[in-house]
């Protein structure tokens, strides 16, 4: 994994660094199973690679655009193996999860208070994720 991901942080066509997220990505799938202490799974180690290629796709579509808000607001382990990563703007907030399976999964949150809409989609693309985190991004 760490070779993996000090080959893909070298990879920068911009001054915009996935070095920091890279680095926390690496810490959690280094967990150990259990690291809940309520049963979890050890991050997927097909999660991980998936979640680092998310990141660059990320990076080369959208940093002319946004700059370095391309870069993830958190990232974080889920207990079924999963990576959880999450997007913010005043557009809304986007989780997208990275599943074992290479599957994606998202959470689109808009508004606050009663005006707030939610839309979630399951065994998404990747360019859905993509369209998604650019619509959130670029607004």
């Amino acid at each position: 994994n760490t070779i993996f991901v000090k080959a893909m942080s070298q990879a920068t066509l911009t001054d915009v660094s996935l070095d920091p997220i890279l680095e926390r990505l690496t810490q959690l799938a280094q967990l150990e199973p259990d690291w809940d202490s309520y049963g979890a799974l050890a991050v997927s180690p097909v999660a991980f690679v998936k979640a680092c290629q998310l990141l660059i796709h990320v990076k080369y579509s959208l940093t002319p655009l946004v700059g370095d808000r391309i870069l993830p607001y958190d990232a974080a382990p889920i207990a079924n193996g999963s990576l959880q990563l999450e997007w913010r703007s005043p557009q809304g907030n986007l989780e997208v999860e990275i599943k074992p399976d290479m599957s994606f999964s998202y959470l689109l949150i808009k508004g606050e208070g009663s005006e707030r809409k939610f839309e979630e989609k399951n065994q998404v693309s990747l360019s859905e994720v993509l369209n998604v985190v650019s619509q959130l991004l670029i607004a």
